[in-house]
């Protein structure tokens, strides 16, 4: 199922939609259209809809896919429109595919996600154990299991620390359970990060935010990096001194770093840079051009450059690199110079 789409189900996302979508309203319209509820809600069908679904099956059929090709079908336009926020076109697919085929474990990883962005836990993790038993070795039904967890976590926080945090170590245990039948699903390993975060595991928190990044870090918000930095950052000793970036397109890039000022020098692209430097939190700074230092009649460049260092290493530091404006993240490996 995982080699069949890549679903980056990340909670802010499934909190936002469960803001706009009221489960007491969704259940109450449910009650006028079974296509709403999970497997039909298993209730009876009159004529016309027995006869609805057979011509559905058999246009599946007559262009050209199996029954089991066209549930995968239902199941990826299901997630579609699930992350456009249309929960209810996406509880649509997901029911057409358990016409195809009941047997495809996806079908309810997607009534899960349903429930999941309501805010309906519980009946939530009913649908994913539905999936379990079909695929007890899914990570991406695990992984989202265990986010219905983190999602009572954030509900409960503020008022019921003890609760809290036996959500949180619920999330822990299923996540774990996810990354240990696949610990290249990139989900999974984001969401541990936080979960070690909260947990103030800054050496786990590390460690699987590091994966997540070496995963291509698709997940990985600025928002989230900014709260690594506060709660686990330790920047210290790149806050001043020298440091090397050498790439295959610029070059070698030389930097000197003092406590208010940078500055960079690239001999074969011929600039002399001098920038202000300012520490926005323990580990994110800005940069701003303030002097070109080889032709001082040369227009500085205008943007402002946010550094946020994700990594710190024996003999060098990595950080993810953004220009005011411009939403591409670069993401280097600066070298310590001695």
């Amino acid at each position: 199922m995982r080699h069949l789409f890549i679903a980056l189900f990340l909670f802010c996302t499934l909190l936002t939609q469960a803001q706009q979508s009221s489960f007491k309203s969704w259940q109450s319209e449910a009650k006028k259209d079974l296509r709403m509820l999970p497997e039909f809600g298993n209730l009876k069908k009159n004529a016309k809809e027995i006869e609805a679904d057979q011509k559905f099956i058999n246009n599946i059929v007559t262009s050209g896919k199996s029954k089991a090709e066209g549930a995968h079908e239902m199941i990826r336009l299901g997630f579609d429109y699930l992350y456009r926020g249309d929960l209810k076109t996406a509880m649509y697919r997901f029911n057409q595919a358990y016409l195809l085929n009941p047997k495809n474990s996806g079908i309810y990883w997607g009534y899960g996600a349903v429930y999941t962005a309501l805010g309906a836990y519980d009946l939530a993790r009913e649908e994913y154990n539905d999936g379990l038993k079909l695929d007890p070795e899914s990570a991406p039904i695990l992984t989202d299991y265990g986010t219905t967890y983190l999602g009572e976590y954030y509900a409960t926080v503020r008022s019921d620390y003890k609760l809290a945090t036996k959500y949180l170590n619920q999330a822990k245990a299923k996540l774990l359970e996810a990354y240990a039948f696949d610990p290249e699903y990139i989900n999974t390993t984001y969401k541990l990060s936080i979960i070690y975060l909260y947990s103030q595991d800054c050496e786990n928190a590390k460690k699987y935010l590091k994966e997540t990044r070496e995963l291509g870090g698709q997940p990985i918000t600025k928002e989230y990096l900014t709260d690594f930095n506060l709660r686990c950052g330790n920047c210290t000793n790149v806050k001043t001194g020298s440091f090397e970036i050498e790439s295959a397109r610029n070059g070698l890039t030389k930097i000197k770093r003092t406590k208010n000022f940078q500055i960079e020098e690239n001999e074969s692209l011929g600039y002399k840079l001098k920038l202000k430097i300012d520490w926005l939190d323990e580990c994110t700074y800005t940069l701003t051009p303030v002097e070109d230092l080889t032709n001082s009649n040369e227009k500085l460049p205008s943007q402002v450059l946010t550094c946020q260092i994700i990594e710190v290493n024996t003999d060098n530091y990595i950080q993810v690199s953004s220009a005011e404006g411009d939403k591409r993240k670069l993401t280097s490996q600066l070298n310590f110079v001695q």
